[in-house]
């Protein structure tokens, strides 16, 4: 019995509810697709963070990382053998920042600056630091042990593979015979 009663309340409810709502059909398609957009997109908060600034790693340069890529594809040249690959860096790379600077006078002459860095919302409630420039490590030079070296035809390939990867100079390779004892 009771719940006969309350079917009937539910249905004398949605039966006035229901005309007043096709008035706003259209409105309420909109809402609900903004509601499902807002559910899908919900993942961007589960993205890891971009790195923020700390030094050669933020700027997307490991050496570690870049001297086995480049050890890797060293010795797929033709007779090299086994490669051992050491760079040495001149200097890292480095990104410069956008900031804001305000002046403040408190007297006649002396006036002090106020310096805070200017950042943008990277879209998932966080904000992320403006670069306005970011200068790659430069190399001092390279040595290269290697089965092969005592081939100048090897030598002459990963002088001039380091070099070209490098923007070293062939005077700052050195393409050394490894040695049999290891």
């Amino acid at each position: 019995m009771e719940l006969d009663r309350i079917k009937m309340q539910v249905r004398e409810g949605l039966g006035r509810l229901l005309p007043r709502l096709s008035q706003y059909k259209y409105a309420l398609i909109v809402l609900l697709v903004g509601i499902l957009l807002l559910y899908a997109g919900g993942g961007a908060r589960d993205r890891p963070e971009s790195s923020q600034p700390s030094g050669t790693e933020e700027a997307g340069f490991d050496l570690d990382s870049f001297e086995q890529e480049l050890t890797d594809k060293l010795s797929k040249i033709a007779g090299i053998g086994r490669v051992e690959l050491m760079l040495s860096l001149e200097q890292t790379g480095e990104s410069v920042y956008a900031s804001n600077i305000r002046e403040s006078e408190s007297g006649s002459e002396s006036g002090s600056y106020e310096s805070t860095l200017s950042t943008v919302s990277d879209g998932s409630y966080g904000e992320q630091p403006v670069r306005i420039k970011e200068t790659c490590p430069t190399f001092r030079g390279a040595v290269v042990l290697c089965d092969g070296a005592g081939a100048s035809g090897v030598r002459l390939a990963v002088t001039e593979a380091v070099g070209a990867v490098c923007g070293l100079g062939a005077d700052k390779i050195s393409v050394i015979q490894m040695g049999t004892d290891r």
